[in-house]
């Protein structure tokens, strides 16, 4: 689970629809900067999870919106 009760497999639907939708997906961890969604991206989200660096639930923020917008 990922931060209030967030699965993976959720994050997988929604990474999906993103694609699906062709709409962009950016996330920033902690202070770092705004990254669109990506394999790296993900890998390092779960990094900071795993670590400790993540401490409350507004320290991975996501942003959507429309790639024509």
């Amino acid at each position: 689970m990922f931060g209030e009760g967030i699965s993976i497999l959720e994050l997988t639907k929604l990474f999906s629809a993103v694609r699906e939708k062709d709409l962009v997906l950016q996330v920033k961890i902690v202070d770092g900067p705004w990254e669109n969604l990506s394999g790296p991206v993900v890998t390092e989200m779960i990094r900071s999870i795993t670590t400790g660096k993540i401490t409350h639930s507004s320290d991975i923020r996501m942003r959507l919106f429309g790639k024509n917008i």
